[in-house]
């Protein structure tokens, strides 16, 4: 079957689709002068709605600086091969209109790349931890993450050379490599939480206020939306933020109490049993509720270790907090 030169083509052509049968034939095709009209027709069809989407995509490709590399060689190639085409839209005395082309091509091309997965592209690794598990990983950078319980973890399996972006959904606890011309940003929604070299925590679960705390140096967080983006905060050694329906509270905390995910420790200030609870069944993997309401009201302030058993830790709230508890058919009962 003969290949058929048009716009179709020519697409596949622009966004790096074509066989190398089929890259020959544009390559020719586009030297010969009769090619300038179905050319032009690709690179202005849908210019104003695909410019709209390639200028509003907030989504940063981990290889953006490749991307844009390879697109300029790219037109370079048509530019090259079509210089009657290049001579005429030079002597245009409205420059936008060439302007507007070469944007429209970008935005083709782009698009087309972000939309199918190459070979190219960085590869997001996820880890995730059930209830009951917990996991320390070392990134390229050779920076730490000590990953919580019912919590996951995307991360590419090497840096970019410009920046470390990384997307958590939980808790974690972060030793970030220091690189000054390379920022480190953790993604949860629609916040980043931007470092370049400290150690934080944060608390990323759905249904709850996404809470950010600094053990060291310093970190910025920010709310980013698809039309606008503004600065939550700017925090330092000992201060946290809870982030809550586009409210926002600064708060100082214990710096070792930062520590508590890695040192696996469980600090509890002023606390509701239920909220406690709620901790106890994500780190522990387990079931447990109150028979009455109101004892799941009561508040405790207290830290303990959470290295050993689940028995351990319930007996030292039951004694903190003067209660009972047993467990029947898996499911700890709070009497």
């Amino acid at each position: 079957m003969s290949i058929q030169i048009n716009q179709e083509l020519i697409k596949k052509f622009l966004a790096g689709e074509c066989s190398a049968e089929e890259e020959r034939l544009v390559n020719l095709f586009l030297k010969d002068p009769t090619s300038e009209r179905l050319l032009d027709e690709v690179l202005s069809a849908n210019a104003a709605k695909d410019w709209e989407v390639f200028e509003h995509d907030q989504f940063v490709h981990p290889r953006q600086h490749d991307l844009k590399r390879s697109l300029h060689e790219r037109i370079g190639l048509v530019i090259t091969a079509r210089k009657g085409v290049l001579k005429r839209l030079l002597s245009m005395r409205n420059a936008a209109i060439w302007i507007g082309l070469i944007l429209a091509a970008m935005s083709v091309y782009t698009i087309s790349y972000l939309s199918n997965k190459k070979e190219d592209q960085v590869a997001l690794v996820e880890t995730r931890n059930p209830n009951g598990h917990r996991s320390k990983i070392i990134l390229s950078d050779s920076s730490v993450v000590y990953l919580g319980a019912g919590s996951s973890l995307k991360y590419p399996e090497n840096f970019s050379k410009d920046t470390r972006d990384i997307y958590l959904y939980g808790e974690a606890f972060f030793e970030v490599t220091q690189e000054k011309h390379k920022p480190f940003t953790v993604h949860t929604g629609q916040v980043q939480t931007k470092v370049l070299g400290t150690s934080f925590k944060i608390e990323a679960f759905k249904n709850k206020p996404l809470l950010v705390e600094v053990a060291t140096g310093k970190v910025r967080v920010d709310q980013v939306d698809s039309s606008f983006s503004r600065s939550l905060a700017v925090l330092t050694t000992g201060q946290k933020i809870l982030f809550d329906h586009n409210e926002v509270k600064m708060q100082t905390v214990d710096p070792e109490e930062v520590l508590d995910l890695k040192e696996a420790r469980l600090t509890f200030s002023n606390t509701s049993l239920n909220d406690i609870a709620e901790v106890l069944q994500r780190w522990y993997n387990v079931k447990i509720t109150f028979r009455q309401h109101t004892k799941s009201t009561e508040r405790m302030t207290l830290t303990v270790d959470a290295s050993g058993s689940i028995d351990k830790i319930l007996n030292v709230l039951a004694a903190a907090g003067h209660f009972n508890y047993e467990t029947k058919n898996g499911e700890i009962v709070i009497r």
